[in-house]
């Protein structure tokens, strides 16, 4: 009988269940009304901790753009020009 606790206790609420019908079902909507949303509530409320905890240690890399990108942006820009003009030559500013 390893988990010897788990079933008195789980006979303990089948017994109860059965001996005391209107009042198990007031609980059971007790506790999904009330009790699962302020568990929920709390396990975000730690995770949240955990988050702001953890996002001091993260490392953050800066990356400086290199010619490649500095042709991808300008090729970019030149497109978005050739757009523009587009739309103004078709009257559509």
């Amino acid at each position: 009988m390893k988990y010897w606790k788990r079933y008195i206790s789980a006979g303990i609420v089948i017994g109860s269940i059965y001996f005391l019908p209107f009042e198990s079902y007031a609980v059971f909507i007790a506790g999904w009304v009330f009790l699962l949303p302020i568990a929920l509530v709390g396990f975000l409320a730690i995770g949240l901790r955990e988050y702001m905890k953890d996002r001091k240690n993260r490392i953050t890399v800066s990356v400086r753009a290199n010619e490649a990108m500095k042709a991808l942006a300008r090729r970019e820009a030149e497109l978005n020009r050739e757009k523009q003009l587009l739309y103004e030559q078709f009257g559509r500013v």
